[in-house]
């Protein structure tokens, strides 16, 4: 019978030293060795840390994470983040996994490139992905009226408007 032993290590004042571990950490032999990139929900940080805890790099943001996070081969961050829309501050349209815009930063944590895809018409959701060519695609939602929705094929709408999927690439 395997033992495990877990540890919950408090979340100390943060800065960039090496020596600190967060998080619950189980390091067995099943464990797979590598690297943690995570952002919490509640959090502007971005952590890197490897598989006893300790932080290797972190990276802080204005915003909250929009739910998707990756380590570039360059060493950069490319993260998305939780905004508001325009339609969204009063409350008429919010979702799960909403986000809004991309971040880029270096590995020193400076912000080197941004992108919003949030106004009354769309807005950036849960994930995306950089192409080989360093495009970026951006899984978001789009607006339809009743009247638009409906001349697509949509049957039996019970409100006003829709908000279906779409995937766009932006060139960066």
């Amino acid at each position: 019978m395997k033992k495990y032993i877990f540890f919950f290590l408090i979340l100390l004042p943060l800065n960039k030293s090496q020596s600190q571990t967060i998080g619950l950490l189980l390091n067995s032999e099943d464990s797979f060795n590598g690297y943690t990139l995570f952002s919490p929900n509640a959090s502007t940080t971005t952590y890197l840390i490897n598989n006893c805890g300790k932080i290797i790099n972190q990276w802080e943001s204005n915003y909250k994470p929009g739910l998707s996070v990756y380590l570039l081969e360059n060493g950069h961050l490319l993260r998305t983040k939780r905004m508001a829309s325009p339609i969204n501050q009063g409350g008429s349209f919010s979702g799960g996994g909403i986000g809004g815009g991309l971040e880029e930063f270096d590995w020193e944590g400076n912000l080197i490139w941004e992108y919003n895809y949030a106004n009354k018409l769309v807005h950036q959701h849960h994930d995306i992905e950089q192409l080989p060519n360093g495009n970026i695609l951006i899984l978001a939602w789009e607006k339809k009226t009743i009247k638009e929705a409906e001349s697509l094929g949509a049957i039996n709408m019970m409100t006003e408007e829709i908000w279906p999927e779409h995937i766009i690439e932006i060139e960066k």
